[in-house]
């Protein structure tokens, strides 16, 4: 999964058609150039060889000369206190740099044109993925994030439900009568529940949740399928949300500056409720195009001309999509899914957090002691560990070599040496069984593996199978080991209770049946044993046989 252009429109509202976002970035004579803009620059250091600024203006300085516009402004004031505005958001909001306190010059500069038709959606994706790569490799305690992350947070909060913040709800909307005043879909969490905790803690349960998350607890198409989409909020949508839909599917270089990331919605079809492909059309995302960056190529200033074909590439998928606006794509398909399902967990890594035990330790019984000395044991009895999610992934993983194992067994051809391995198969799941179950904390079954007899015969075994369900319909098969639970004891009996005219009373009982019902029962008089009489011998001149009780003579 991933953001798209898709949710670009539907929680921005940010134009994708339009002029790349690419412009050369040298900050010759910016003071001058923002004085124009803007009308007021930020003081010159006293030494600037010493105290060198970047290009720009602190946030702390625009708020103060920016922050209220003069009831009596001309025409020329509103507009610098408009750029002045826009400026502070964008640095703030789309393509914040994850901790800088200085709005750069170059968005100023992006702001110059008022009707210049950029693709500032297309611009801020690009930004996010940028952002998103260069976060996975960054290693400083400090490290951050940037880019649009209003983006990133309401596209997380639609799709998972792992650190999903409460609604609380939404104030009414003055749209002033104009549509394209109207909210967009990140208007559904203007008011929402805030998390507090220490930030390790909350980390931790996090990462523990969202391994723990499967494919069917995911919303896949969170503004709805078909033609009830955008049709499922509880307010009117601002146009401009659905209105560059068909521009959604494109297969495009997404530019930002220096930054051209790959737009490949081919990948996640299922999004926009279309049939997945498996495996889905590769596309070289070029490595090289990564390792671009604005402070490592401070020499490249004319971006605009160094990803000139990217540029001209962007152009042509834009004019190729309006063209076919009515091309019909196929359906979505549940098995073809499923099939990209299997493909995708096989080939990616989807978990976060590392599993709980180590591979092969499941070959051999474990003792209380050995388990009890395990990494991830003390780590939960120090409370550094409290989720759960390394243990399931550790049972996936053994649960997929099983799977493994066991189709390797009946692989084989039928004969001694399939008997043999599969023998052998039933014996290795039985100990790993019972190591996993010991793990889990579970020691009540013990399994009786039963020695292998001599051999029958197919009818033998047959009439014996017959003889099991006779007995018992759910009788074990006769390769199945026995199991035997501390918990399968006999029927409960009734409960007897001796009351004090009991003691006087030989050979008599009170037996409870409820709290409120007494019955007195004499016991039965013990019945007489007959002894076993032998055969003796026979009484001469007759054929009276004579017997004589055993033990007497």
């Amino acid at each position: 999964m991933t953001v798209t252009l898709q949710d670009v429109s539907m929680i921005l509202a940010l134009p994708i058609e339009g002029v790349p976002v690419c412009f050369s970035t040298g900050a010759a004579g910016w003071r001058a150039r923002m004085f124009e803009l803007i009308g007021a620059v930020p003081a010159v250091p006293e030494d600037p060889t010493k105290n060198r600024v970047p290009a720009g203006a602190t946030y702390v300085w625009i708020v103060e000369h920016f922050s209220q516009c003069p009831d009596d402004a001309s025409e020329e004031t509103v507009q610098q206190y408009a750029r002045a505005y826009l400026w502070y958001v964008i640095s703030r909001t789309l393509f914040a740099d994850g901790g800088g306190r200085t709005a750069p010059w170059m968005w100023l500069k992006a702001l110059s044109g008022w009707d210049s038709k950029q693709s500032r959606g297309s611009a801020a994706l690009a930004y996010l993925y940028r952002q998103l790569d260069e976060a996975c490799c960054r290693r400083k305690d400090e490290a951050s994030i940037g880019g649009p992350l209003v983006l990133l947070s309401v596209w997380m909060w639609e799709h998972f439900s792992v650190g999903r913040p409460r609604v609380i709800g939404y104030d009414a909307w003055d749209d002033h009568d104009n549509p394209l005043r109207k909210p967009t879909w990140a208007y559904k969490w203007d008011k929402v529940s805030e998390f507090t905790g220490d930030p390790n803690r909350m980390y931790r349960e996090y990462t523990n949740e969202f391994d723990t998350l499967t494919s069917e607890q995911v919303t896949w198409q969170p503004y709805g399928a078909r033609d009830n989409f955008a049709f499922i909020c509880d307010f009117q949508l601002n146009p401009k949300c659905t209105e560059e839909s068909h521009l959604w599917l494109m297969r495009c270089p997404l530019i930002c500056l220096y930054a051209v990331e790959f737009h490949l919605p081919q990948r996640v079809m299922t999004q926009f409720g279309l049939f997945q492909d498996t495996p889905p059309k590769w596309k070289d995302t070029d490595v090289a195009l990564h390792g671009l960056d604005k402070m490592k190529q401070k020499k490249i200033k004319n971006w605009e001309s160094y990803h000139d074909k990217f540029i001209k590439k962007w152009n042509y998928v834009v004019r190729v999509a309006n063209d076919n606006r009515q091309v019909h794509l196929q359906e979505y398909d549940e098995a073809a899914f499923d099939k990209y399902l299997r493909w995708f967990l096989s080939e990616s890594r989807v978990e976060l957090c590392p599993p709980a035990y180590e591979e092969g330790i499941l070959e051999a019984p474990t003792g209380f002691e050995g388990t009890a000395n395990l990494e991830y044991n003390r780590l939960i009895r120090e409370g550094r560990q409290t989720g759960f999610a390394p243990v399931i992934n550790f049972i996936s993983t053994e649960i997929s070599r099983q799977i493994s194992e066991a189709g390797q067994a009946l692989a084989q051809p039928q004969g001694r040496d399939s008997e043999n391995a599969l023998r052998e198969f039933v014996k290795c799941s039985a100990t790993r069984l019972r190591s996993l179950a010991h793990l889990l904390g579970c020691r009540t079954v013990e399994a009786d593996m039963p020695t292998q007899s001599r051999s029958t015969s197919s009818e033998e075994e047959a009439a014996a199978e017959m003889t099991l369900r006779g007995f018992m319909d759910d009788a074990p098969q006769p390769s199945q080991p026995i199991e035997r639970r501390h918990f399968n004891l006999k029927p409960r009996k009734t409960f007897n209770r001796y009351t004090p005219e009991a003691w006087n009373k030989k050979q008599k009982r009170t037996v409870v049946e409820s709290e409120n019902e007494f019955e007195d029962e004499e016991e039965p008089a013990p019945k007489k044993v007959l002894r076993r009489l032998k055969r003796v011998g026979v009484e001469p001149g007759t054929k009276k046989v004579v017997r004589q009780a055993r033990g007497k003579k």
